[in-house]
């Protein structure tokens, strides 16, 4: 079942802060050696530059044989889980989607284990954010002429008793498989178009 509607998505209140997702990058020659060597590097950049961080770090270590690294620690990437040995290029697409779209952006991606291909599907299938399910329902509803119509059919004496049920509507289409809900801050929800 196809709902589709002309309302733009609700993105984030303009407060909410923003995230600057950032790794811990490490040569794994030091660590198993017994020390920490590395630095705190921007994810949110091109993976040539992550490439670059990498590289200093490496030709920053005492050890001779410093060739191999990993990223042993992650700020800000919401809910998304970064990796020992994440590529690159993964952790840069899911950091500068999170810079660009917010912590939505983080859920979809771990949604989707990181999933390049997912992850450019972001913009058509986010939804929005809101109060609840039921405030999309209404909304996706909203033109439709269903309280018009129950207005004009059913008698002022029954109105009170008679109406729309907009919380089954969005939980069937959740059940149906039409949509994805997912817990935002502040007890928000996301919702996502499944494809």
């Amino acid at each position: 079942m196809n709902h589709e509607h002309t309302h733009e998505p609700h993105h984030e209140d303009e407060t909410t802060r923003k995230l600057q997702p950032r790794i811990w990058i490490g040569s794994l020659a030091d660590y198993n050696a017994g020390r920490l060597h590395g630095d705190w590097c921007d994810a949110a950049v091109d993976p040539s530059d992550l490439r670059a961080a990498v590289d200093r770090i490496l030709a920053g270590s005492d050890e001779p044989d410093a060739e191999e690294w990993g990223i042993f620690d992650y700020d800000d990437f919401g809910d998304f889980h970064v990796g020992e040995y994440d590529t690159l290029e993964q952790v840069s697409a899911v950091a500068c989607g999170i810079v660009a779209h917010g912590p939505a952006f983080a859920t979809w991606a771990e949604m989707h284990d990181g999933n390049p291909d997912m992850l450019a599907q972001f913009d058509d299938c986010f939804i929005g954010t809101y109060d609840s399910p039921t405030d999309w329902a209404r909304e996706v509803l909203d033109g439709s002429g269903i309280e018009k119509a129950l207005e004009r059919e059913v008698p002022a004496d029954l109105r009170a008793y008679v109406q729309f049920d907009y919380d089954g509507f969005a939980r069937d289409l959740q059940l149906g498989g039409d949509v994805h809900i997912e817990t935002a801050p502040d007890g928000k929800v996301w919702l996502f178009r499944v494809i």
